[in-house]
Order: C-alpha cells, then structure tokens, then sequence
C-alpha cells in the first residue's frame, strides 16, 4: 500500500503526463508580446546556426573526398607492381642493354590497369587518369566515359603539369592544384613517378570528379533554407553545380573567399545587388580552395513570421511556459538520483570495481537504470579480470619467447641450440607437452627431425625419423605450402598423422621456418588438450619461429665460416712452410751459418734447448752459467707454423717473465723480418727473369730473316741458361720429310766444353 502512494514507484511517462497536465493550468497566465526585432533576431541567429553548420558539413564532406582520392592514388602508386608497369611506359626507347627488370607493357596495358583499378564506375572518385612523362607528352590515359589512348597533346603548359613539376623540384613528390576547362572549374592531384635513383620520370595526374566528389557536398539540406554554395580559388576559379552557377557571377565576395583561403571560417552578413544575404566562409581542408555558403535573410525572416504568428502566439506561450515547469519538476524528482548514480559510476570508472550502485531497489525506469548500471560494473569487473589474466598470460608467453630467442641468438653450436630451444618450449608454455624441430634434408625433399624433447624425442632422433615434403601430414604440408597449418582436434583434423610415440596428442601446430621465401624446416608443439592454441599463442610462437629460423642461419653461417677460416689458416701454414723449405734451399747453407752464426750440434745444451722449443712451441730457458747468464730458446714462428729457433744469453740479474715476453716478441718481429726478406728476395729473381725475357725479346725483334732470328735465338738462350749447347729444331708436316723423319730448319750454337753437360731444347 505504501508504495501504491510513492511517487518513485509510479512509471516515468505517468510521472510527466501529471505535470503536463498541471501545467496547461497555466495557459491563462498570457505572456508579454515578442517584439518584431526579437523575431528578426532570433530568425537571423537560426539562420547564421544553420548556415554555419551546412558549410561546416559541406567542407567536411568535399575535403574528407578529396583527401579519399588522393588516398586512392597513393594506394595505386604505393603498389610496386603498378610502379614498374609504368616505369617501362615512362622510360620507353631509352632502354639500354642493361637488364632493369621491367615488363613489357604497351599504353593499352597501362589504360586498362587506370580503367581496373582507378576508374572502378561504382568506387572511383575521379573523371580521368594520365600518365604524362617530364616533357609533358600523354603516354596513356583513361576516363569514365571513353577510352582515349594515348592522347597526341602535350600539357607541358597546363596548370597541373605545372604544379607538379614545381612540387617536384622543391622535393614534394605530390600536388594539387586547380585549373579551369570551358569555364568549369577541375580539381586535379598529381603524384611523382620516380626511378630507383631518385629521379623522377613522369607524373600520374588524376582530375577529382565534381559530380561525385565535388557537387554531393555542395547541396542544401532539403528540409532546411534554401541556399547555394560554390567553391573558388585565390586565382578566381569557381566550381560549383550547374543549376547554382547563373547565382554566384553577381554575388562573387573576394573578402571572404581571402579570408577563407587564410585559414579563417566565419559568418557574415552582406548584400549583393540590394539583396541582403547571409554568407559562411571556410576554407576546404587539404585543397588551395575556400567554401562560400549563401542565403537570402528574406527566407528566415519568413519562417520566423510563419512561426510567431498571432494564430500560434498563445500555444507558443503555453509551450514555454509547460517547458519551464517540467524541466522544474524533473530536475526535483530525477536529479538527485541521478547524480547519485553518476558519483558511483564515477568510482567505478576510477577503479572502484567494488562500489555499491544506488536506487537498485526503485521499481521505475531510474530502479531499472539503476540495475543496468550495477549489471554493467559486474560484467566490467569480470572483463578486467579476464583482460588482466590475458596480459598476464601474454606478458609470460612474451618474456618466454624472448628468453628462448635470446638464447638461440647467442648459441653457436646448432645441434645445442635446438635441443635446449625445444626443451625451454616445453618448459616455458603451459599448454605444451612434446616440441620438435625439423630441418630439411640436402636433397630437400624430406623433413629429418633434428630436435625432440623427452624420451619419445631420443627415440625419434635415434631412429632418424622423417617426414616426405608434401606427405599427408602436418610437417609435410608445412614444408611444402611455407605456412602454418594447425590441427586443433587430432580426432578430426585430415591432416594430422598419428605418431605411435605420442598417442596423447589432441592438438598440434606446426609453423614454417623459413629464411627470407626459402622454407628450411618447421617447428612442431603438441599439447594434450584440444583448441588450446589461441590467436595469441599462435602468434608468439610464430614470431619465435621466425627467430628460431634467423638464429639457425646464422649458426650455420658460423659453422661455415669456422670451418673455412680453419681450412684457410692450415693453408697459409702450407704455403708459409713450403716457400721457405724452397727458399731455404735456393740459398747457400754454408753462407747463412756464417752469416746468422749458426751453432754447431752439440756445442753445450743450447743444441737441445732448441729443439725442445720448436717441439713445444714456447721459450725454453736453462740453468745460470759460470759468466752469470741465462741461455735462453726461442721458437721463430710464422702464421702458426715453427720455421726454426733462435738462441741468446741474457745476464740473470733482473731476468723473468717480462724478459721472455720481450724474447718471444723479438723473435716474432725476427719471423716478420725474414719473411719479408723472402719476398723481396724471390720479387727481385722474378724481376731479373722478366729483364732478361724482355731483352731476349727485343734482340729478336730486330732480326729480319729466319736464319737470323734462330741464331739470335739459340745464342741469348745459351747464354742466359749456361747451357754448352742449344738446338732448335723445326719439324715440317709434309709428305716427303713426314715419311722420311728429315726435318727442316736447325740452328745450333755450340759452347766451350769446360761448361755443364749439354742439353738441347725442343
């Protein structure tokens, strides 16, 4: 019974019919009259609002196309494949032997790529398309209406040539610009075309449409006043719509059209002929343009008229004054419950998942607000919940992936690096139980399994388990098709093939590695429970693969590397030890004793100290002699290969470890030292070789006839060889002397018999 008589309890709409029907009480209560300037005032305020607010839409609407267009011209020069398609246009007959690795294409081929992709009749925001090149010739072209070709006209002088040219210059790759065709005002964006240099070769003009970008957002509400907009540059040029053209000669506003172009929006009262209007200005966002709204101040006026009228003046009256008393009557009866609503919406916005909502307990439309509100806190309470089990799930899984990359990045040897990178899989990530890698073969037509965790992965790894590259199972799809195939249930997935060694399987996810296109293995995690791989595991698994698959290129990198630089290094030790065992002996032992001051064999220990320091590769030093000194063993080392010793006494006092440093590193300078004797010498034997070649060579030039040149020849070779006796025999092919064994010319010189035993040359 109490709550029959609560006002709370009664329906909302019950709740304001009783205070309307209250207040037409005061109906009787007549108002002041509203003077004519009060009506002129108000019907001019609404008209400035409603003016204000159609330019403002206008200018939205034609500056959010225009930069559309331009976005859609972007996206088409954005795409590399379109890029070369008019690369080879622009560059044409220019092309050199050199291979730039452009297609073939024909201005037909660039007019039907315009036609498809720009000039789509159900999306496109544009009238025509041209590809021009530097000189401003039309290498293709396309519109809406026909197929024009390649157009024989030249627009080096056009504004939009112009435009772009100069952007290009100052390092703007793309322009606007508007220019003027019969007295119809275009919007024209030109976009740079550039070689992979930098230069730029031609320039894609597109002319924005003014029936589909232009004139849609010139119109007027239908249900509002009735005005005309039109849009003008600073250089004059009108664009506006057919039917509204015949109105702006007249009532062209410079004023505003400037302010508009520098940046100001506004309203403005002026007239045009006599006639009073009401003018927007405001510049178009992203275009050289500004946005002129009129309308005529008769038409508000009017309106306002129609609707202050005496036959209207006593329910207007009422009107107001109803209002009045129920904005009242409800700020008393709703506010305050409201406002106590807001406040704990407010905490629960603050973080106050916890705070109580008030007027739960009303059985009007506030109670049920009210419930909607505190079922709203729970439902946002339980999404935080889950939101921050998710980030705390995500931020694991991530520090996982990272802690798994770090280490596969940093370890060389790659069989390790797999094992423990499949293992810390496993460890790391909840959901799995079994993870393997596997790795292409050399003839690239199976998966080997290479790393595997637990038992069942020793088995698999001993017995070499593969899988055939495009077999029906999940590793050999993966390898053939280089994307990730998951099989959330086992037990009705097509592809995945059951494992006898892992018969709990439910769900597996096998991800690519690859480096670059080239697919080089795959890495494979199995869990026991079905759709536990969500979108979020996929992608941290799949961002480690990517890291799993960098780190086993370099691994294999650095395994190559090491294995040539050790192959390297026991060739130069080759080299180092053949050319001095040559060098050595081309010189004169009994001279470089003398010289160096060789040691016989045997003369005190130093004879074994040495050897034992080229055997050990290290300073070999003994005990102090009857002079005070130490003998000392130094091994001569070169590019890691021993080339002897060198042997020394130095005084006992202050010997130590700094001494043998100092020894070693004389006996290394001595190494470098000798090796570039070495060089030098055998440079020197190479260069008098060729000075001798060369005058052999320049003595023969200067005889003339044949017999001349084989003694000359036969006399500067003996000479320079040393030889007692040289022969140059020329054999002749044919018949005769063929069968009889003759031969043709010989030229001998002879030397004295006391030199070495002849040889002869042939």
């Amino acid at each position: 019974m109490n709550r029959l008589f609560k006002a709370s309890a009664y329906p909302f709409w019950l709740k304001i019919l009783i205070i309307l029907l209250g207040a037409l009480f005061l109906l009787l209560i007549p108002a002041a009259f509203i003077t004519r300037n009060v009506q002129s005032t108000m019907a001019l305020d609404s008209a400035e609002a409603f003016i204000a607010q159609t330019g403002t839409g206008q200018s939205a609407i034609i500056s959010g196309n225009i930069a559309q267009a331009q976005v859609n011209l972007d996206v088409f020069v954005a795409n590399p494949e379109y890029v070369r398609i008019m690369q080879s246009l622009l560059i044409g007959g220019t092309r050199t032997q050199t291979n730039i690795n452009l297609p073939v294409v024909r201005d037909d081929d660039v007019q039907a790529l315009f036609n498809q992709v720009l000039l789509n009749p159900a999306t496109t925001l544009f009238d025509t398309i041209r590809l021009v090149n530097r000189a401003g010739d039309v290498l293709a072209d396309a519109s809406l209406s026909t197929s024009l070709g390649i157009a024989s006209v030249n627009e080096a002088g056009s504004l939009s040539f112009r435009a772009a040219e100069a952007a290009a210059l100052a390092g703007e790759m793309r322009a606007l610009s508007v220019s003027q065709i019969y007295n119809i005002g275009i919007l024209e964006y030109s976009v740079a075309l550039q070689w992979r240099d930098g230069r730029v070769l031609g320039y894609l003009i597109g002319r924005i449409s003014n029936p589909r970008a232009i004139y849609p957002g010139l119109q007027f509400p239908a249900d509002g006043f009735r005005g005309f907009s039109y849009l003008e540059s600073a250089q004059g040029i009108i664009i506006s719509p057919t039917e509204t053209r015949f109105l702006i000669p007249g009532g062209r506003q410079s004023a505003l059209v400037n302010a508009a172009l520098n940046g100001a929006t506004g309203v403005q009262q002026f007239e045009i002929e006599g006639t009073p209007f009401i003018g927007f200005f405001t510049p178009v966002r992203g275009a050289p343009l500004a946005l002129i709204a009129q309308l005529p101040t008769a038409e508000p006026l009017a309106a306002a008229s129609e609707l202050f009228n005496a036959r209207n003046f006593v329910v207007l009256l009422g009107g107001a004054v109803i209002a009045v008393m129920v904005a009242g009557l409800i700020h008393l009866m709703l506010i305050p419950a409201l406002n106590r609503i807001r406040r704990a919406t407010e905490a629960v916005s603050a973080g106050h998942l916890d705070a109580l909502i008030p007027e739960t307990g009303r059985g009007d439309e506030i109670g049920r607000l009210a419930e909607s509100v505190d079922a709203l806190r729970l439902s946002y309470e339980s999404r935080v919940d889950m939101l921050e089990t998710r980030v705390a799930t995500r931020t694991r899984d991530i520090e996982a992936t990272q802690d798994i990359t770090r280490y596969a990045a940093s370890e060389r040897d790659l069989e390790q690096m797999l094992s423990r990178v499949v293992d810390l899989i496993v460890e790391r990530f909840d959901g799995i139980y079994h993870a393997q890698i596997f790795l292409l073969d050399d003839d690239q037509t199976s998966a080997v399994v290479r790393a595997s965790t637990g038992e069942v992965g020793k088995q698999l790894l001993q017995r070499g388990h593969r899988l055939v590259v495009g077999s029906v199972s999940v590793i050999g799809q993966v390898v053939e098709q280089g994307r990730l195939i998951l099989a959330r249930d086992t037990s009705t997935s097509q592809v995945h093939r059951r494992n006898e060694f892992l018969p709990e399987t439910r769900a597996e996810l096998a991800i690519p590695l690859k480096v670059g296109d080239e697919v080089i293995g795959a890495l494979d995690v199995q869990s026991k429970q079905s759709e536990v791989f969500n979108d979020d595991l996929i992608a941290v698994l799949q961002s480690m693969a990517e890291q799993i698959a960098i780190a086993i290129q370099n691994a294999r990198l650095y395994e190559e590397n090491t294995r040539r630089a050790d192959e390297l290094e026991a060739l130069n030790r080759a080299a180092t030890r053949r050319a001095w065992g040559e060098f050595m002996r081309d010189q004169r032992t009994g001279e470089l004793e003398k010289t160096a001051g060789f040691v016989e064999a045997g003369a005190g220990d130093v004879q074994g100290m040495r050897a034992r320091a080229v055997a050990e590769r290290r300073v070999i030093f003994g005990e102090a002699t009857e002079h005070n000194t130490i003998p000392l063993a130094v091994p001569i080392i070169l590019r890691d290969q021993v080339m002897g010793a060198v042997e020394w006494e130095v005084p006992a006092e202050g010997f130590g470890q700094a001494k043998l440093d100092l020894a070693q590193e004389l006996a290394n300078r001595l190494a470098v030292s000798l090796e570039n004797a070495r060089l030098f010498a055998e440079s020197r034997r190479a260069t008098e070789r060729e000075r001798l070649v060369n005058n052999i060579a320049a003595r023969l030039t200067t005889s003339a006839g044949m017999d001349d040149i084989l003694r000359t020849a036969v006399r500067e070779v003996g000479q320079a060889l040393g030889a007692p006796q040289v022969s140059i025999r020329l054999h002749s092919q044919t018949p005769a002397n063929a069968a009889s064994g003759t031969s043709g010319k010989v030229a001998t010189v002879p030397e004295p018999p006391e030199t070495a035993p002849s040889t002869e040359g042939i």
